[in-house]
């Protein structure tokens, strides 16, 4: 029967030879595929995407695929790996059916539509969901206590800062500071201004983003709501410290 695989990692770690990277993947779906008969016509693929969305465009390539009756079964490594969470797992599963696709795992082969099949599958994917919730829970924990001592707890470093894997403290990116002392010096200036033109004077002056773009509103609004850590103060989860990283206004 004509096949599709899909495979997918969260991170730029698992792309390589470890057990839960791509390789690790492909070599399981393939022998799955030999010793059921499986002709694999087709790959999809996303490296790098959390399996908490569904804007994965492998995944968004596989469902349209599977409305044009390219292949009659998609095979994944592991169930989590098409989706973390049971909902997911259950919309995607009955999308493919629609389509004539039946989804199996070469880790957890629970096939067909009899209710023990379904259970167990409901199953595995109730445990994937609860896992993807526990290390949620643990990194917020320690987010939240990094943030306590003023220190960096994640996410995208605001236009101004850079920040480096390992470190735990915002560092001053030199070539934007004036870009947002700007910002708030017009702000401060002319009461009562409109992002839009905040935006555009800052064009006009040359200033640009920390992608090296011309600001537009979303851009001056995030400066502005983000006040606080450009005076050195740290906030996350409702905590609020004094951060230990330089203020800049």
């Amino acid at each position: 029967m004509r096949t599709a695989a899909y495979l997918r990692v969260s991170t730029d770690g698992q792309v390589g030879e470890d057990r839960f990277g791509l390789s690790a993947q492909r070599e399981s779906i393939q022998d799955f595929a030999r010793i059921n008969g499986l002709e694999i016509v087709r790959w999809y693929s996303d490296e790098g995407y959390s399996g908490g969305t569904m804007e994965r465009p492998g995944l968004q390539e596989l469902l349209r695929d599977s409305g044009n009756e390219k292949f009659g079964v998609v095979i994944v490594a592991k169930m989590d790996r098409i989706a973390r969470d049971l909902m997911s797992q259950l919309w995607i599963e009955k999308e493919l059916l629609k389509n004539g696709a039946e989804l199996v795992s070469a880790a957890e082969p629970f096939r067909g539509n009899d209710p023990a099949n379904i259970l167990f599958r409901q199953v595995i994917g109730a445990f994937a969901q609860f896992e993807k919730a526990r290390i949620a829970e643990r990194m917020s924990g320690g987010r939240k206590q990094k943030a306590k001592t003023g220190g960096y707890a994640g996410g995208g470093a605001p236009i101004g800062y850079t920040a480096q894997n390992g470190r735990k403290t915002l560092e001053i990116d030199a070539s934007k500071t004036a870009a947002v002392q700007r910002v708030f010096s017009i702000r401060n200036q002319t009461p009562g201004i409109t992002l839009r033109a905040i935006a555009k004077k800052m064009n006009e002056e040359g200033y640009t983003t920390a992608e090296n773009k011309p600001f537009r509103m979303e851009q001056v609004r995030r400066i502005l709501q983000r006040e606080s850590i450009y005076k050195g103060l740290y906030q996350y989860a409702g905590v609020q410290s004094h951060g230990q990283h330089q203020a800049i206004i």
